[in-house]
């Protein structure tokens, strides 16, 4: 199982899986996982800890001081990997078996007009370079990589559904749908990494062109 930021044969990668696997974990139990001092298993705690990724509480096990007992905190959910990918191609699958491709289509545009919804909040301008600008630094500050080039271009060099779009090329619709929706421009696909290019191409044309 890989793990975002840490391997999984790491002391930092081991406590997390241990964790997430038995739920809590003393520094006696990590001791032994480890095979490394109270004092080392400390450090990598800590730093865990400073990253936002353990949480403690006290318990009492008998006579003497309670112990610390670590557990994960959600945001440590997010270093491990998720089946999103595979549970909505799944769910689109179904979706048009049973209901056929055009209500796909219409839910897909559906969720378009959600997300639109969300970007707009965050793009503004007066004039296309301008709103292209803030939706390139909304994109990439989810985690999506875009360049903006001049003449109304936009490429988006990882597809954030690929998986999805692999079955699914209505997603790819949806989205350029969704774009001219934040953009208020009308939007062409030249290209796409479902198809095998090396980003997903956008050309934005200004209605009055």
């Amino acid at each position: 199982m890989a793990l975002a930021q840490y391997t999984e044969d790491s002391p930092a990668g081991k406590i997390l899986t241990y964790l997430r696997r038995n739920g809590e974990a003393t520094i006696r139990d990590l001791e032994e996982l480890l095979g490394i001092s109270t004092t080392a298993v400390r450090e990598h705690l800590a730093h865990l800890e400073a990253k936002g990724l353990l949480t403690t509480r006290q318990a009492r096990g008998g006579p003497g001081r309670p112990r610390l007992v670590y557990s994960l905190t959600p945001r440590a959910e997010d270093l491990f990997p998720k089946e999103y990918d595979t549970l909505v191609t799944l769910l689109l699958r179904e979706i048009a078996s049973r209901e056929g491709e055009e209500r796909l289509d219409a839910l897909l545009d559906a969720v378009g007009r959600r997300l639109a919804e969300e970007y707009r909040s965050q793009v503004s301008g007066a004039d296309l370079e301008e709103r292209l600008a803030h939706l390139r630094a909304t994109l990439e500050a989810r985690g999506i990589p875009v360049e903006v080039q001049s003449g109304g271009t936009l490429q988006v060099l990882a597809c954030p559904y690929h998986d999805v779009a692999q079955e699914h090329a209505s997603v790819c619709s949806m989205e350029r749908r969704m774009f001219e929706q934040v953009l208020g421009e009308p939007v062409q696909i030249e290209g796409t990494i479902r198809e095998g290019r090396r980003c997903c191409h956008f050309q934005i044309a200004r209605a009055s062109e």
